[in-house]
């Protein structure tokens, strides 16, 4: 498929839908409106404030969250879709935010009145989709998905050199590489700041321009991956689960989970295991 679009709520569509949307070989763009989302990007889950835009370059795996209610608008194009001239060629070729050897994603928060634009790009895009026989609209496609890059390429340029998004990338790659290693004994921001060399508020502010979250939703999306891996796919009882992902007392883990899932460990093992 050169280009699709979807308005995502969880995993509720066709397999094959969602094959299309998430497959590696296309370039995605997550528009998210009110209420931001989350999804998982390069086998981590992350968690997308409202009124933003997020680029993925090809190459790298996103899947749905099973768990996510909140809406969001998910566009995906091949490199032949957009490239239609040498110039549009040069451009999603040199576009850094699309380079996956610098970013594996970029977060872009736009101002809130965009909110109308989101509705009127997913409205747009599924009317070319339906026609897609017709040379009018395969143009109107291919004119709105551009639109939507280009506005990404002028905010990032807006925020000038050393500000973009990603700007310190390889840190806080090291960071999440870091909690997906320690997580499970470690859950302190202080201790990975010090592993960093940096202090706390530092590496807010870092997760923050990057990734549009805070060091804390960092470790916590990394734990609940854990924890609900662990219950879907072991054998161990949740008191067991808990122990292994550092807690002492099961009701605390319990507690975690349920505050951050709407359920509890017992209820969502049973959800998926049947």
């Amino acid at each position: 498929m050169e280009f699709g679009v979807h308005r995502v709520i969880g995993i509720e569509r066709e397999a094959s839908a969602i094959a299309d949307a998430t497959a590696t070989d296309n370039y995605t763009v997550l528009f998210v409106s009110a209420g931001g989302c989350r999804i998982q990007i390069d086998k981590k889950m992350v968690e997308v404030n409202e009124y933003s835009l997020v680029l993925v370059p090809r190459g790298v795996k996103i899947a749905f969250d099973p768990d996510e209610r909140r809406a969001f608008l998910i566009i995906y194009f091949s490199e032949n879709f957009f490239a239609r001239t040498d110039i549009d060629a040069s451009f999603i070729r040199s576009f850094k935010s699309f380079d996956r050897r610098q970013y594996t994603y970029q977060v872009l928060t736009v101002p809130q009145e965009y909110a109308t634009y989101y509705e009127f790009v997913g409205l747009q895009l599924k009317l070319s989709k339906q026609n897609y026989n017709q040379a009018i609209y395969r143009d109107l496609a291919h004119n709105i998905v551009k639109q939507v890059v280009l506005l990404a390429a002028i905010y990032m340029e807006e925020k000038g050199p050393g500000e973009l998004l990603g700007y310190n990338m390889d840190l806080v790659r090291r960071f999440e590489d870091l909690v997906e290693k320690n997580v499970k004994k470690e859950k302190r921001v202080m201790y990975y700041a010090g592993v960093l060399n940096i202090g706390s508020k530092k590496l807010t502010s870092l997760t923050n321009e990057v990734l549009g979250i805070t060091p804390k939703d960092v470790i916590t999306g990394e734990l609940l991956r854990v924890s609900k891996k662990s219950l879907v796919e072991s054998s161990l009882s949740i008191k067991q689960i808990a122990w292994e992902l550092g807690y002492t007392n099961v009701n605390n883990f319990s507690t975690f989970f349920l505050k951050e899932t709407g359920v509890t460990p017992k209820e969502y093992r049973k959800r998926w295991q049947g």
